[in-house]
């Protein structure tokens, strides 16, 4: 139930994270656009204030770009780690287990063993055919 919770935040994280990235691009490129075309500035400015911008935006892109790649990175470490405890711990488990099943199976045949009954033993159980026929004379 934890491990499921984990996933959906961890997949809703990296959603807004796309959302947010997409309205960061989105925003920069309508604010550049607007500033260009409400400033008045020869053509020969504008092309270099745009070149700039596009220089910066681009730079900016590639820093979010490499940051996710990191974030992606660490998230996968991350999580193949706990799948490696988690393996660890259910093998414990199940070692544990099995060696509990051996010891309750060992310790029955034991006492199956010391304690087999015998007719003569046990009142209360109905003789055993074997034993009727060497009674009855047969």
């Amino acid at each position: 139930m934890n491990n499921e919770y984990t996933n959906t935040t961890t997949t809703n994280n990296s959603k807004e994270k796309s959302r947010f990235t997409t309205g960061v691009l989105v925003g920069g490129l309508v604010g550049a656009a607007t500033a260009l075309l409400l400033t008045p500035k020869t053509g020969k400015d504008m092309r270099a204030g745009l070149s700039s911008q596009t220089s910066n935006l681009k730079e900016k892109t590639m820093q979010m770009k490499d940051q996710a790649k990191l974030q992606t990175q660490l998230g996968t470490m991350a999580g193949r780690e706990k799948a490696s405890n988690m393996m660890g711990t259910v093998k414990d488990k199940a070692s544990q287990v099995t060696s509990q099943a051996k010891d309750k199976v060992s310790s029955m045949k034991n006492k199956k063993n010391n304690n087999t009954p015998t007719v003569e033993s046990e009142p209360g159980l109905p003789p055993s055919p074997e034993s009727s026929k060497t009674t009855l004379g047969e």
